[in-house]
């Protein structure tokens, strides 16, 4: 290791631009395009397998087949961040990584492109392979501030509206614009637009971080990007054989899981600190919620998009059911803002673990919605109401808003400082653990049956049963939640 990563610091305050720094407003335009292809080809993912790759099967199977490799996929871009956030750390640096993260996932699009399933596959390997170093980007905005600066929580809100702006716009041009028009293959070069975009931003004015930042010392530029770069060459094979066959790679998804469980147990042992190891268990609840929140509203990437393909009767094509939820967190996320510190004044804002169970409360009244829809409003074509699947969406976005962004602080309190990162970790593995299971739950909307509107009263079987265990859940951390209270030991 030879290279400082930074110069040093000047004590003069960065300029600004409409009252923060200036490379705030580049690095927001980087979110928006990079979450703009993401969103992009996730609106049409999994029907686009299906129709594209296992279109000689039966619907039902290629429905299934579709459904596991699309969850599998989103899964490992969740999983990658834990070794994409040590590799920005000691290898290349921060700002090196996200522009590398950036170029790659444009070549990972063009691939994605292809006609062929493996092309596609190995596309998506790439995809998932580089994401994981894209992990800084998040760091990178609090880096223009001060710890005690009062605009950064004011950044990261910025932060939190770029990425949602991005997703609200990206399925009107990629899936409906493009896609829809022309064959959602083009979907993919419209997403690569967007990547493209970011990245020639990213490399202009990448220089202008330099001053913000750590001194920490990391492989030399070229050597370090040509390491990395044949790393994720050798290995984009096998991650493409990993996504043909998701069982193995659910199994994998599990194994690990299991591995972070034992790894924080044998952590608290040796520790021997039973306030710590009390707030680990508090943790890993709340992280059960989480998952078990994420499994439900990721059904809108897979068996609900199915479902407003093939059952909802909409005027507009059903990829724009995906805009719903980011143009719904752009509308309410800043009432939700100021409904917390509104009740706390009064005394009567929700504990953390009340919160959690009021989100999985919410997700899990959106599905009996869909389940009445179906059974109370199908009409005689056997399509329900877009109205159904709108407030569907507006329920689960609402209990989004009270359970997630609370979650990535806390970890930050509950966990040991020394592990604090490799937690935060675990905790984004969460949502790669829900893809996974979500995947699983989607293909049980897919069993057959005889009569004309079978395939619906499937997804009214399966729906009404996620309404009854998630009310249940959320019940249960709704009455446990001043005992988990008592596990953070003073941690709100």
């Amino acid at each position: 290791m030879s290279e400082q990563n930074t110069p040093v610091r000047t004590d003069e305050a960065p300029p600004t631009l409409w009252g923060h720094p200036r490379q705030l407003w580049m690095l927001l335009a980087v979110t928006a395009g990079f979450n703009f292809s993401f969103y992009g080809y996730r609106a049409y993912l999994a029907p686009y397998i299906a129709e594209h790759f296992y279109g000689g099967l039966s619907a039902a199977a290629a429905q299934r087949h579709a459904d596991l490799l699309a969850s599998g996929f989103l899964a490992l871009l969740y999983t990658t961040p834990i070794a994409g956030g040590y590799v920005a750390d000691k290898i290349l640096g921060e700002a090196r990584a996200v522009r590398l993260s950036l170029w790659l996932n444009l070549l990972a699009l063009l691939l994605m492109a292809q006609s062929t399933l493996f092309g596609f596959e190995i596309g998506m390997a790439l995809c998932a392979l580089t994401i994981g170093l894209n992990i800084p980007l998040t760091v990178l905005i609090g880096r223009n501030y001060a710890d005690d600066d009062p605009r950064r929580e004011g950044g990261y809100t910025l932060f939190y509206l770029a990425i949602n702006f991005g997703s609200f716009i990206a399925p009107f041009i990629c899936a409906d614009l493009v896609g829809h028009r022309y064959g959602y293959r083009w979907g993919f070069i419209a997403a690569a637009v967007g990547e493209a975009l970011a990245a020639i931003i990213f490399q202009l004015r990448e220089h202008k971080l330099a001053p913000l930042l750590p001194r920490t010392r990391t492989v030399a530029g070229m050597r370090a990007t040509l390491g990395v770069i044949a790393g994720m060459a050798v290995l984009v094979v096998p991650t493409a054989l990993l996504l043909s066959r998701p069982r193995i790679l659910g199994w994998a998804m599990y194994a690990f899981m299991a591995a972070l469980v034992v790894y924080f147990v044998v952590s608290c042992v040796r520790r021997r600190d039973r306030v710590q190891t009390r707030r680990y268990l508090a943790l890993l609840l709340l992280f059960g919620a989480l998952v078990m929140f994420w499994t439900f509203s990721f059904q809108g990437v897979t068996s609900l998009n199915f479902f407003a393909r093939d059952y909802v009767n909409a005027p507009f094509n059903y990829t724009l059911f995906q805009s719903a939820n980011p143009l719904y967190i752009l509308l309410f996320a800043p009432l939700m803002a100021l409904l917390w510190p509104w009740l706390s004044r009064r005394g009567q804002d929700p504990s953390t673990p009340r919160k959690f169970g009021i989100g999985i409360l919410l997700v899990a009244l959106s599905y009996g919605l869909v389940a009445a829809g179906i059974h109370f409003a199908t009409s005689a074509g056997g399509k329900v109401g877009w109205w159904v699947l709108a407030g569907c969406y507006l329920l689960q976005t609402i209990g989004e808003l009270a359970l997630s962004p609370i979650g990535y602080g806390l970890v930050g309190l509950l966990a040991a400082k020394e592990e604090a990162s490799f937690a935060m970790g675990g905790w984004f593995f969460g949502s790669a653990l829900a893809y996974q299971l979500a995947g699983w739950i989607a293909t049980l909307t897919t069993g057959s049956g005889t009569s004309a509107y079978a395939g619906i009263v499937d997804y009214e079987h399966v729906y009404l049963w996620m309404f009854g265990v998630g009310t249940a859940v959320s019940l249960g951390y709704l009455l446990g939640a001043p005992r988990v209270g008592k596990l953070m030991h003073g941690v709100h």
